[in-house]
């Protein structure tokens, strides 16, 4: 069953990548062959170079990285603080932070254009960020929460008793024993902020600044583009965040697996 799920998804995405490095000519031929007959990197260079994917993607990734940065230190802490401290009325703080999350976003349309202008940000970087982090935020503090009250409370007062102030039991002894969950949760941040294309279709004018997303939104009605060059976009957009799970799967694994049981 699970190799029956994992083709599913698997095979898709393959395709996507083989229609890309695929010479022009063997798109349409009969019958189709499944691997391409030779190795052509023109869609690829063309989407990098001619549609000005590079700089899209420098977009992206600056601007997921820059919302992860900002966002988990906000998260850890408030976590950390709902789980440990004594705060009146939190269980509706708590709820507050789930609504937060749950909001459609498109509700937040006009009242953050209208903030973004009214700070003067809209069409920068930083106001890209901001928007970015109104759901990063809610959901790293909601997660952490979670791997926060799995720890026992006589960890932090075995480092009390040594002399330890709650920052540094918070940096040096909690946050390591829950090292997988804190870097799951920071590649879901990653993925979210990645495929974001409402916030950057508000707040992105200059086509400098465009994300992945928003410029596959913009090329996507462009009469010249073919098949070939079309699955060269989704594959630079696809492939970092596949490579990122690849290389940090058994802290994703292990992290949501450790979020999921409460002990």
């Amino acid at each position: 069953m699970a190799w029956l799920v994992g083709a599913v998804l698997f095979v898709p995405i393959a395709w996507m990548v083989l229609t890309a490095i695929r010479p022009e000519h063997e798109l349409y031929q009969v019958p189709l062959r499944i691997l391409p007959g030779a190795l052509d990197m023109a869609n690829i260079q063309s989407a990098w170079y001619e549609k000005s994917f590079g700089q899209f993607f420098f977009n992206s990734a600056v601007n997921s990285v820059l919302s992860v940065l900002f966002s988990m230190p906000i998260g850890i802490l408030a976590g950390y603080a709902f789980s440990r401290f004594e705060i009146r009325h939190s269980k509706y703080y708590r709820a507050y932070v789930l609504f937060a999350y749950m909001v459609p976003i498109i509700i937040l349309v006009v009242p953050f254009y209208l903030i973004a202008v009214w700070l003067n940000i809209y069409n920068t970087r930083m106001g890209h960020v901001l928007g970015l982090s109104t759901y990063a935020i809610p959901f790293a503090t909601w997660v952490m929460i979670g791997y926060f009250e799995q720890l026992p409370k006589e960890v932090e007062h075995s480092a009390a008793i040594d002399g330890a102030d709650r920052m540094k039991t918070l940096i040096y002894i909690l946050a390591p024993m829950i090292k997988p969950g804190v870097v799951a949760t920071a590649l879901l941040t990653f993925i979210l902020a990645w495929d974001d294309y409402i916030f950057a279709l508000i707040l992105l004018d200059s086509e400098t600044l465009r994300t992945l997303p928003l410029a596959i939104g913009y090329l996507s009605s462009d009469y010249e583009l073919t098949d070939g060059l079309m699955m060269a976009m989704g594959t630079i957009t696809t492939l970092p965040i596949l490579l990122l799970f690849v290389f940090f799967q058994k802290y994703f694994v292990g992290g949501m697996t450790s979020g999921a049981v409460k002990g």
